[in-house]
């Protein structure tokens, strides 16, 4: 009896005209989706490569003497990825430009590789046509599923047979959910043709695994949407008005609530304006001089000549200022910078009550988009400057010419040879890379949102099955 509901609830929707719209707006969606998607990546890849050997020729031209390359300022860019088609992250909107050297970091910047004009305007990626668009059409299937059978008299009949509610219940939720998986696959087929013809680079295995991981993770979140639906037609006396109900409900999720995040950001996670940034660079600064000027770093700490051997000198008492100076304007830095990133996860801690909001943010970290993936590209550079401090320390250390004290200070290093002048290979010197996170490390950081997923589909099958076990089906 179970899999004759299902078969019945399948046919039932096969033939309606919502099933109809909803094959033709999913291959519409996914396709317009991943075509502009994949011409955009085609374009910021050019770009981001451009960007990347200008970046490596200046730092190859400083390979001459290895004192240079301590002070090169290199660019470092967020390299495009091609899975941005499934969860874009907003990345346009996040920092994506690194200006950094072997001692300090710049505050990131935005890359600018979006219109700056339209920053308001979401992506048109997977996540969002199922966020929306397929969790509306799980509504659709479901508003009448259980009150528009009672209408017909369909429910009385099945249940006056030795059809347990428990079985009619699981029986329908699986034929619904088979029936929004039809439009969603036909969908998804589309995309990946298209994503496959266009040369994207999706070589291994690890790319496809991540889709798939998007694609299972969809299902928990439009299982959550069937669920709602039966719960509300399982307590509403007439279709229209579960149909009604269920529409405030999507508002309310998909839409007011994820819109209130950066109302709650703002009011409660605060962070430093360009002026309260600047001013405390300029107090971490003046608290360095006021050291220099009390004699802290040892007498003539301060003092700039030409000649090391001079006593008004001290080479090891300014480096040893000087690299708690760029020390502390780091820490300015790297604190500015995660107090942004901060807020702006203040305001999605607060809409995680939104199953779409918790959605995008599985389907971003399995992606490798979005904010955790500024910040951990942020941690990758910090990683990779001391590398580059240790590689020079390392060469250093062969020339007996150097002091082999590393510190901020390009004119003093030149006049002191405090590091060494001789060229190192260049073949050796350490570059920046960036490096994803394994798959691995995708789904822990993600396990407490696919089990906050799983908690909305049990609340609502709990919702539905104590409605339905008690619903008048006369």
């Amino acid at each position: 009896m179970f899999w004759q509901i299902v078969r019945k609830e399948i046919l039932e929707s096969l033939l309606s005209v919502r099933f109809t719209l909803a094959i033709v707006f999913s291959i519409v969606l996914f396709a317009a989706s991943t075509f502009f998607s994949v011409d955009r990546y085609r374009a910021q890849s050019q770009e981001y490569w451009r960007r990347v050997n200008e970046n490596l020729t200046g730092f190859r031209r400083q390979s001459d003497q290895l004192c240079k390359l301590a002070f090169y300022e290199q660019n470092a860019y967020r390299q495009p990825k091609v899975l941005a088609l499934c969860a874009g992250g907003s990345e346009d909107l996040l920092p994506g430009h690194f200006t950094f050297d072997g001692f300090d970091i710049s505050l990131p910047q935005i890359a600018g590789q979006s219109n700056f004009t339209l920053p308001r305007f979401s992506d048109l990626d997977w996540a969002f046509i199922i966020s929306l668009v397929l969790s509306f059409t799980a509504f659709v299937f479901a508003y009448d599923c259980i009150c528009g059978e009672k209408e017909t008299g369909t429910l009385r009949l099945i249940l006056s047979g030795a059809t347990p509610r428990v079985t009619l219940l699981l029986a329908k939720y699986v034929g619904l959910m088979l029936t929004l998986a039809i439009p969603l696959f036909m969908g998804l087929a589309v995309a990946l043709i298209i994503l496959i013809a266009s040369g994207a680079e999706t070589a291994g295995l690890v790319p496809w695994a991540r889709v798939v991981g998007i694609v299972l993770t969809s299902f928990l979140y439009l299982s959550i949407f069937v669920f709602l639906g039966m719960f509300v037609s399982a307590r509403a006396a007439r279709p229209a008005n579960s149909m009604a109900a269920l529409l405030l409900a999507w508002v309310v999720l998909l839409i007011v609530i994820p819109s209130l995040g950066r109302l709650v950001s703002d009011k409660f996670s605060h962070a430093h304006t360009p002026e309260e940034f600047q001013r405390a660079k300029s107090e971490a600064q003046k608290q360095i001089d006021d050291r220099f000027i009390s004699g802290a770093y040892g007498p003539n700490a301060g003092a700039t000549g030409s000649n090391r051997d001079d006593p008004s000198v001290n080479p090891r008492g300014r480096a040893q200022g000087t690299i708690e100076g760029t020390e502390a304007l780091n820490r300015v830095v790297d604190a500015h910078h995660e107090r942004m990133l901060a807020q702006a996860e203040a305001g999605r801690r607060f809409t995680c009550i939104s199953p779409a909001v918790v959605y995008r943010r599985v389907c971003e970290i399995i992606a490798c988009t979005g904010i955790d993936r500024s910040r951990s590209l942020y941690r990758q550079i910090k990683t990779y400057q001391q590398n580059l401090r240790d590689f020079i320390i390392s060469e250093d250390r062969s020339d007996p010419d150097s002091l082999h004290i590393l510190f901020d200070d390009a004119p003093r290093v030149a006049e002191w040879t405090t590091i060494s002048h001789k060229p190192p290979s260049f073949e050796a010197v350490p570059k920046f890379l960036e490096r994803d996170l394994a798959l691995g490390e995708s789904l822990g950081l993600a396990v407490w949102d696919l089990g906050l997923l799983a908690l909305f589909n049990l609340v609502f099958f709990a919702g539905a099955w104590i409605s339905f076990a008690r619903y008048d089906v006369r």
